[in-house]
């Protein structure tokens, strides 16, 4: 059943696209591929300064380090939908992330470690992995600007 789960935690998400025009995928995949490399190092620092650590989230067998579900899965196709609903309108965007961050990290998460999908042994106060993930969002939503800014400038040039 957990791999199930997981492997539905995986491959659901990108399914979800298909309700959003290709148009908003292409505008949006590159601030959630960002993010993606973004949470693959914070994990990776995470391993190695003992931050804390990963387990029961593994498919591959060789994902230990990066909960793959949830970093290539889920974390990367719901930068794409906020950022759908809310680029532009930066109060909004950084509310709606510092809730979802909350909701994760004091609601989704713990009920994932009873079910057994998650363990983690952490030496981080969990406002500290949270405050983590909103100064994540900040950067992103900064090169989301950029992205923009950048597109504009090819859409004259044409």
């Amino acid at each position: 059943m957990k791999q199930i789960i997981l492997w539905s935690l995986l491959i659901l998400p990108w399914a979800s696209l298909f309700f959003l025009k290709a148009d908003t995928v292409r505008r949006y995949m590159p601030v959630a591929l960002f993010m993606t490399v973004i949470h693959t190092l914070a994990y990776q620092a995470a391993y190695h300064y003992g931050w804390w650590e990963e387990s029961g989230s593994s498919l591959f067998g060789w994902d230990k380090v990066v909960p793959i579900p949830w970093v290539y899965g889920a974390y990367l196709v719901i930068v794409i939908w906020v950022f759908h609903f809310t680029f532009r309108r930066f109060w909004i965007y950084l509310t709606v992330n510092i809730l979802l961050d909350g909701l994760f990290m004091y609601i989704l998460y713990p009920i994932g470690q009873r079910m057994g999908l998650v363990s983690s042994e952490s030496t981080l106060p969990t406002i500290a992995i949270v405050a983590m993930m909103v100064a994540f969002a900040l950067i992103i939503y900064m090169y989301q600007l950029w992205q923009d800014e950048i597109f504009e400038l090819s859409k004259e040039k044409i």
